[in-house]
Parts: structure tokens; C-alpha cells; sequence
């Protein structure tokens, strides 16, 4: 079981012009940048990455070069990067999107059904025992 923390004590012993001095030198710099995925990574790279492609180079032969030099990405990640980067994420923000309205609205199942209960109202006869 841990120690409750004594804050009283702890106010009386902490220095608060050396914390605050330390806060502001805090504020003037750039907080460090954390890396959570091989786009992030590539961020920095992004310029020289899509003048090789537009020149020709394939995404293969650009992965395994970034690879050889020890930026693990795989392909299938860095086509989504150039892919991205090339329109500016607005493909992939309208394919998110419809995804999203689709999956939202069930649309794939009511459409169906729609489609079916629309097929007597255009015109085509339904057929039952009845008629023969």
C-alpha cells in the first residue's frame, strides 16, 4: 500500500522561485516532439520522399531503402503516406467519412430492403399462388 503524499510538507520545502525560473525556460523552448507512427517519422522527409516518387522511384524501392537505413516502415504504411501527402488527406478524411455515414445510417441493409419493396411499385408484378 503506498504513502499518502504530505503536501503540506512538501510546500514548505519546495523552492518556488527556482521551480517557477525553471517553468519559464520551459516556455520558451519547443516541447519535444513524440513519435507515435511511421508517418511522424517520415514527416521530416516528406519533401525529398515525394520528389523520388514524382521522379519514379516506387514505393518498394523507397521503403526499402528507409528500411536498409533503419526506418522500419512497411509498404503498405508508406503508400498510405504518399497517398496522404499527395492529396493532402482530403481523400482519405472523404472516404473516412462515407465510410462513417454508411456505417452510421445502415444504409447497406435498408437499401436493400427499399430496393426490393420498390420493385412491385415500378412496375413489376408480384407473383403469388393466387394468379394461377
Amino acid at each position: 500500500m503506498s504513502t499518502r503524499n504530505n503536501y503540506g510538507q512538501l510546500a514548505d520545502k519546495l523552492n518556488y522561485s527556482e521551480l517557477e525560473q525553471k517553468l519559464t525556460q520551459l516556455a520558451e523552448r519547443e516541447p519535444p516532439k513524440i513519435r507515435k507512427t511511421a508517418a511522424d517519422m517520415l514527416e521530416p522527409l516528406r519533401e525529398k520522399l515525394l520528389a523520388l516518387h514524382r521522379k519514379g522511384w516506387s514505393g518498394s524501392q523507397l521503403v526499402e531503402e528507409l528500411n536498409a537505413a533503419g526506418v522500419p516502415v512497411s509498404p503498405a504504411r508508406f503508400r498510405e503516406c504518399l497517398s496522404r501527402w499527395t492529396n493532402k488527406g482530403k481523400q482519405t478524411a472523404k472516404v473516412r467519412a462515407s465510410h462513417a455515414a454508411r456505417h452510421n445510417s445502415g444504409v447497406g441493409r435498408s437499401a436493400e430492403s427499399a430496393h426490393n419493396k420498390n420493385a412491385s411499385a415500378a412496375g413489376q408484378s408480384s407473383f403469388s399462388m393466387k394468379d394461377m
